[in-house]
């Protein structure tokens, strides 16, 4: 029996986005012609985005407790699987200026990775796509959608995020994505409860 490449990558990236494992931002030439894959963001230039004069850049890995992990999916309505969160913290004269947090989330078949800016007091300062593996809903990636979520907390009722028209799987990703970001920023660093 001879195995289609597609379907057997595709099973591996459901797999592995299950457990709960990282899927890399780059593939091969090849895998980019199976995938779709678009790329918009490396890691550096979101993080020029993400801290424009910022002189340090720190990676905090948090380790989540289950009081933690139940703290954050009762505020984003979602069951939380993560053992750990690696926040960014830019920061300026050893001040913080902003966190941000890179995630995936699957859109229809494959994760969208995304970045969520957060402010020190946890309002979304900026989400970006970085890596749109669909053949759809990329739409998603337009200002007209991603500025809904600036100035939302924890304590926004999502629900009020528009939806676009054939990128319906996108747009639930995102919200989902962006509302565990700021549920995750509140219980590890304003709640005293890191």
């Amino acid at each position: 029996m001879t195995l289609n490449p597609k379907r057997l990558l595709l099973a591996v990236l459901i797999f592995a986005t299950s457990l709960g494992i990282f899927i890399p931002s780059s593939f091969s030439e090849e895998e980019e012609k199976v995938l779709d894959i678009q790329v918009y963001l490396t890691k550096k230039q979101a993080f020029e985005i993400a801290f424009p004069g910022a002189d340090k850049v720190d990676r905090e890995k948090k380790w989540l407790t289950d009081e933690q992990r139940k703290a954050i999916g009762e505020l984003c309505l979602q069951k939380i699987e993560a053992s750990r969160m690696n926040f960014y913290v830019g920061k300026r004269d050893g001040v913080p200026i902003g966190y941000a947090l890179i995630d995936h989330e699957i859109g229809k078949s494959f994760p969208i990775t995304f970045m969520v800016v957060l402010n020190v007091d946890g309002t979304v300062r900026d989400v970006e796509i970085m890596v749109y593996r669909e053949p759809r809903g990329w739409e998603v990636r337009y200002p007209s959608f991603m500025d809904q979520f600036t100035g939302k907390t924890a304590d926004t009722d999502y629900r009020t995020i528009n939806s676009i028209t054939g990128a319906t799987l996108s747009v639930r990703a995102m919200v989902k994505g962006v509302s565990r970001a700021t549920a995750a920023y509140k219980v590890l660093y304003l709640s005293g409860n890191s």
